[in-house]
């Protein structure tokens, strides 16, 4: 009796470069810290998760590793944002010519299907849980579908693991993690409802267990939109978390305040950072975007201080350009960054992303264009706003985000989130070894104290008279140091591209919209219908 072997089918999930990262994601500090990325998406672990065993599966992120034209593999995955878009076009033209079959997925597509379309055999729009295996089975069986999206969201209590195993995490510093999906909110310009819905989903809690004593790396992101709406259910989870030695951030709203019992446990359990999505300090813009839990905006200097005070940093994500802003936004977002002591701050332009609600308001109004995909991951104007011109707000956007992170303002907020003493707690995901401590030192003495910068030699100082103290955790200093170094580096750079991307904003630039002549306005809405 002879047995056939069924030879493995070869699949490739491919996470395409992005052209114009945005300073947050930290590429810079990768680079010190000796890696190539410092997180690695969680799409494609995910996919490979669901992807049978009768596949040899292989994740290719472009960001470390070069796709690989001499191999082809029998099938192609490609996870679409839109700033990798159409990278991820000429990817799948590519293998398509090869005469591989090309599926992509991702948000993008998810709203962008008929361009989409032109660039894949087939698209999975949506939750991939529903779909992926019944897109393979028709794969397999030589009738590929042009589309596959489920009917309903999936119930998330419990997921697979997903395959850190088939990622060189060597060159990865953090891994993502997902708890919950959906969000109880509707802003305007937010793409997390239309995605996953309105009504929160959660996972069991022993299968979140499960993931987190797999994971390679201890060091986690949750990329839940809001892991702590539900509060009840965020009690239990740091209670779970409370044995497992992890350090992680993840991201809430500004309700987070109003519960310390929580914040305490959050920082028992490992959380080191929450990223807030602040988004203005203006009232008409919170309401013109439907930001209804940020309302009540005079109690963020409060909410700030208390969560600063159980040794937490905020990630503070502002984002300028609604209707309501005016220039002076600017000078005012800076003066609370700086009287707040906010030192890491996700500072966007805002965009219009195809599928929110936002973007279906503009498109009516003649206000979005057929612009560069590649141009909106938060760095650039890619819709024409009302009271301010592309250039002016561009220029403003720059001149701003370089006082922010300046290191005579990095060392006035220093003063005041660090002064008191509410981060002499360490991380909680082990000692590094004694190497890389060594050449983490010895970065930090190159970068501050060898060089011509009067600022950045007080900024050392005094993190390191505050860790002499006892009063600033060793691992908390350093990780401090390096992320300003970082983030200083990547907005040097964009300041030395400025030229070219002038030039390819004032291509698009109008004025504001405001002094557009209504002919000019009947003339681009009818464009747009």
């Amino acid at each position: 009796m002879t047995t056939t072997l069924h030879k493995k089918k070869k699949i490739f999930l491919i996470l395409p470069a992005q052209k114009y990262p945005n300073y947050y994601g930290q590429t810079e500090l990768s680079k010190m810290l000796g890696k190539k990325k410092f997180m690695l998406p969680l799409s494609m672990p995910m996919i490979a998760a669901l992807t049978p065993d009768s596949y040899d599966v292989r994740i290719i992120d472009e960001e470390i590793e070069k796709l690989p034209n001499n191999d082809l593999p029998d099938l192609v995955g490609i996870s679409a944002l839109a700033t990798t878009a159409l990278r991820a076009y000429e990817i799948g033209d590519w293998y398509r010519s090869q005469g591989v079959k090309v599926i992509i997925g991702g948000p993008y597509v998810s709203f962008m299907t008929d361009e989409a379309r032109f660039h894949a055999d087939s698209l999975v729009i949506g939750e991939a849980e529903n779909s992926w295996v019944r897109c393979l089975e028709d794969f397999e069986n030589g009738c590929l579908q042009e589309q596959y999206q489920s009917n309903e969201f999936c119930d998330f209590k419990e997921t697979k693991l997903p395959r850190w195993d088939l990622v060189n995490m060597k060159e990865v510093f953090q891994v993502g993690m997902q708890i919950s999906r959906g969000c109880p909110y509707r802003c305007e310009f937010c793409l997390v409802t239309s995605l996953f819905g309105n009504k929160m989903r959660y996972r069991n809690i022993p299968n979140v267990v499960e993931e987190i004593k797999s994971l390679p790396i201890r060091k986690i992101l949750f990329v839940d939109d809001n892991l702590t709406a539900n509060k009840r259910h965020a009690h239990e989870l740091m209670q779970a978390f409370m044995p497992l030695k992890i350090s992680w951030a993840c991201m809430s709203s500004i309700e987070i305040a109003k519960d310390e019992t929580l914040l305490k446990a959050m920082n028992d359990s490992g959380c080191f950072n929450i990223l807030i999505g602040f988004e203005s300090l203006n009232a008409g813009s919170l309401n013109e975007t439907h930001k209804k839990q940020n309302r009540d905006a005079v109690i963020y200097e409060e909410s700030i201080r208390k969560i600063h005070s159980h040794g937490i940093h905020i990630t503070a994500s502002f984002v300028i350009g609604f209707d309501n802003d005016t220039p002076e936004e600017f000078d005012r977002l800076y003066e609370f960054t700086q009287r707040t002591g906010l030192c890491y701050i996700n500072f966007n332009i805002l965009g219009a992303p195809h599928g929110t609600e936002l973007y279906k308001r503009l498109r009516l109004e003649g206000r979005v264009y057929d612009n560069n995909p590649d141009m909106m991951g938060g760095l650039f104007p890619c819709i024409h706003y009302f009271k301010m011109g592309q250039m002016e707000l561009f220029d403003n956007y720059m001149t701003t985000l370089s006082r922010m992170y300046s290191f005579e303002s990095l060392l006035h907020k220093a003063r005041i989130v660090f002064g008191e003493g509410n981060f002499a707690k360490s991380y909680n995901d082990g000692n590094p070894s004694l190497g890389f401590i060594l050449r983490m030192l010895l970065k930090l003495l190159k970068e501050y104290l060898f060089v011509p910068a009067p600022f950045k030699r007080k900024l050392f100082h005094y993190i390191i008279s505050l860790i002499r103290k006892k009063k600033l955790a060793k691992d908390m200093g350093s990780s401090f140091l390096l992320s300003m170094i970082s983030y200083n580096r990547h907005i040097a750079r964009l300041n030395k591209n400025a030229v070219e991307y002038r030039t390819l904003i004032r291509q698009y630039d109008i004025g504001p919209w405001e002094q557009v002549s209504e002919e000019e306005k009947l003339r681009l809405a009818e464009r747009n219908r």
